[in-house]
Parts: C-alpha cells; structure tokens; sequence
C-alpha cells in the first residue's frame, strides 16, 4: 500500500520524498471519494458534473446564481484540476501527521483535534463564502463527501503506517508512560 521501501519496511527512516508520496497518493484518494460522491449525487439529479461545473463557475467566472450555470468543460476540468490539489495538500498534511504521530505516538491527540478543528473551519468558510451556493450544495451531501475522503485518506495512512497501530495496540490512548491508566481529575 506505500511507496516500495516506503514507511512499511521497518527501519526505513520517513524522508520528505516519502511523506509527499504518501501526501499525493492519500490526496488523490480524497479527492477521488469527493468526486465520485458528487458524480453520483449529480447524476442522480440527473445532472451529471454539475457540482463541479457549479463550483468552477464561482471560482473562475465568478457566477454565484446556481440557475444560471452551464456544465461546460472548462469549468468542469478548471475546478476538478484545483479540487485535486487542494486534496493533495491536504493529503500532504496528513502524511506529515501521520508521520510525527509515528516518531512521536503521544501527538495522536493533537492530529485528531487539528482535524477536528480543520473540519469545523472548512464549514464555516463554505457558509460565509458561499452562501449563494448552498441551496444547489446541500449540507448533508458536502459532509458524506467530507467523511468518505476522511476515511479513505485515513485508511490509507494507516495502512502505510504500521507502526502507529502497533504503537497504540502496545499503549492505547489513555495510558500513562509507566503504563497506569488513571481515571481524569474532576
């Protein structure tokens, strides 16, 4: 699932050429999971490729009307071509994640509540600057999106990162360096 003689082989130091295989191969997934997922939306709708000729129209030519908006190849491949490297940036990112949780197993915490907080932003962003958008966009299919390049991006990393399982199976979260669980303060 990794690179030849990628993060998987034991001893194998985790250089920054790997780290940015590893950041496109898991953006290229998320980004793939997102846009089959609106295909088949849009399809459904019987509109194949509207979304990203919506979003396209916004982004290039700044059209906000989602009645008014033609699926157009330059639109279509425009915004998909810039959805595919914003995915992997963010796959760029997690790789880097998963690669300091696996030099440092106790930054597990910090990576789930940076994700966390990325999420709740990327909402937020898409409600203040999309707002026009949104009635096309539902909510409820942007999140299914979002949680299926989630997982498929995660499942990957772990997958090329056998030592972060291995490391929380021989201390789950929780646990004290001398190996207590201890119940929190209150």
């Amino acid at each position: 699932m990794s690179e030849p003689g990628g993060a998987a082989d034991a001893g194998r130091p985790l250089t920054l050429r790997l780290i940015l295989f590893e950041g496109f191969v898991a953006g290229a997934i998320g980004a793939v999971a997102v846009a089959t997922w609106f295909l088949i939306v849009d399809t459904i709708a019987g509109r194949p490729f509207f979304t990203p000729a919506m979003l396209g129209s916004a982004v290039f030519w700044g059209n906000l009307d989602p009645s008014t908006v033609e699926i157009t190849f330059p639109a279509v491949i425009g915004y998909t071509m810039l959805h595919v490297l914003l995915f992997v940036g963010a796959g760029a990112a997690a790789a880097a994640f998963a690669a300091l949780v696996e030099i440092f197993p106790t930054t597990a915490f910090l990576v789930v509540f940076l994700f966390a907080v990325f999420e709740v932003g990327f909402y937020i962003i898409v409600a203040t600057l999309a707002q026009p958008l949104l009635g096309a966009l539902a909510w409820s299919n942007v999140a299914v999106g979002n949680c299926l390049a989630a997982f498929g991006m995660g499942f990957y990393l772990w997958r090329a990162h056998p030592r972060i399982r291995q490391q929380l199976a021989e201390h789950p979260l929780g646990e004290s360096v001398d190996g207590a669980v201890r119940a929190p303060n209150h």
